[in-house]
């Protein structure tokens, strides 16, 4: 397999960063006495001494968030929210890309994406924003994607490439049409099984589990994933970037 989970390991080459030792975002609730709700992620960070810290923003991932009411996971059918404002229930995930700002080829920014994607499948992926290191007090704007590379490899790109990115919500017995290129992919089952067959053999995701792929070796042009398939009562959500 051309790749390896991103989040917490790998990285750029010429890029050395001291990442917690787990990080956790979830979209929650800060529910008042007169019934209106307001959503806003909460972030936990574990560090290696096994120390657990909190960090609560807006949806911006920015702004921090004070809550002032009863705190409880978001659910659907719930009250009216700011027009533009990321729905409630959704669950946020992460996705680690490097940024080649020398334009030498090589990855020399590690950055963090949040995404929001919605279990229920009606609204597509939405990008969150962009922070650096996996800090959300660093917001970040990649300025050349590239693929991330392991410490030791060089990556020499022949032709420039934009990277592009694309989900989809499956349904029970149902496969993901994965786009040519494939740079990074991440899936997390919510109920049932999903299996993923790359070049090494199929990997079986459990309800609840999430897996994260990314080109990590300069002489790999892209990942070997064939196929992402839900079993007979499963469903899961699957987001990518591909190279175009």
């Amino acid at each position: 397999m051309a790749g390896k989970s991103c989040c917490g390991g790998g990285g750029a080459s010429t890029v050395t960063v001291q990442m917690p030792a787990d990080n956790e975002v979830a979209v929650l609730c800060d529910a008042a006495p007169d019934g209106t709700s307001i959503p806003f992620l909460r972030r936990y960070s574990v560090a290696a001494d096994g120390t657990v810290t909190t960090t609560d923003t807006a949806l911006d991932g920015t702004t921090a968030y004070a809550t002032a009411g009863t705190v409880t996971t978001c659910g659907p059918g719930g009250s009216e929210e700011s027009p533009g404002a990321t729905p409630s229930g959704k669950t946020v995930i992460e996705r680690c890309g490097c940024d080649d700002t020398d334009g030498d080829g090589t990855g020399d920014v590690q950055y963090t994406e949040l995404w929001a994607v919605d279990p229920d499948g009606v609204d597509a992926p939405a990008l969150l924003g962009a922070y650096q290191d996996g800090d959300l007090t660093q917001p970040y704007t990649p300025v050349a994607p590239v693929e991330c590379t392991s410490d030791g490899d060089v990556s020499t790109p022949t032709t420039p490439v934009t990277i592009h990115t694309g989900g989809a919500n499956l349904d029970a017995s149902a496969s993901a049409t994965l786009p040519a290129g494939l740079q990074s992919l991440t899936v997390i089952t919510l109920t049932g099984n999903t299996v993923v067959t790359t070049d090494a053999g199929p990997v079986t995701i459990p309800a609840g589990a999430s897996l994260t792929w990314s080109v990590t070796r300069g002489q790999d042009q892209a990942l070997t994933v064939t196929s992402v398939t839900t079993g007979p009562a499963a469903t899961a959500l699957v987001a990518w970037t591909y190279a175009a």
